[in-house]
């Protein structure tokens, strides 16, 4: 029986992730695993996470801009990552109330805290038949492997989907009461202009 993993696995050396990457279609066309789409990414000092380009640093075609992959890496390095406390350098607090979620409980706050910047990983959908597999194939160039069931973070995308949503919402209802408040002060302040030049002329 297979496993349906959503895996990624970090490396210090960017070198390191290409070699592994290498030996995983390796075994994947010997049939020991299953790997629909893999890519290799680099988080930057800035929290984003960079793309690696050329067929050697990618298994699959088309899965990262719709598909698992390109949802989970748009999260960890894009502007909801930051929103939520996913990303590097994350603004704690904002619109929502990250203490809510328990980021070290979570698959993708387990990926963002290995994911420091200059780190480089590979990001992988892949059906396991034993894990010993892949990570037999990663120890020897110092990967370090972080697996979670695929069907737990794609639970945890929607969700992170709808505190957008939610964030996006008091986004507008802060904005909406703001300008009620200038609003009101600038007819406080015309009334009391008008008031002092009534005073002036008695």
């Amino acid at each position: 029986m297979t496993a349906h993993n959503f895996v990624v696995v970090t490396f210090a050396e960017s070198s390191k992730a290409y070699e592994a990457l290498s030996d995983i279609r390796q075994a994947a066309q010997a049939g020991r695993i299953s790997v629909p789409a893999a890519i290799i990414a680099e988080r930057e000092p800035d929290g984003h996470l960079h793309l690696a380009e050329g067929a050697d640093a990618r298994i699959g075609d088309g899965a990262f801009s719709g598909g698992l992959i390109g949802m989970l890496i748009g999260i960890l390095g894009g502007p909801l990552g930051m929103l939520l406390g996913w990303g590097t350098g994350a603004l704690a607090g904002g619109f929502v109330d990250v203490e809510r979620v328990n980021r070290a409980e979570t698959a993708i706050g387990e990926f963002s805290s290995r994911l420091p910047a200059g780190t480089t990983a590979i990001f992988a959908e892949a059906r396991e038949y034993a894990e010993e597999v892949l990570d037999g194939l990663v120890a020897p160039l110092d990967g370090v492997v972080v697996r979670r069931p695929a069907a737990e973070v794609l639970a945890e995308l929607e969700a992170a989907q709808e505190a957008a949503k939610a964030a996006n919402r008091e986004a507008t209802r802060v904005m909406r009461q703001e300008r009620r408040q200038e609003r009101r002060e600038a007819w406080e302040e015309r009334v009391a202009r008008l008031k002092e030049r009534f005073h002036h002329k008695d």
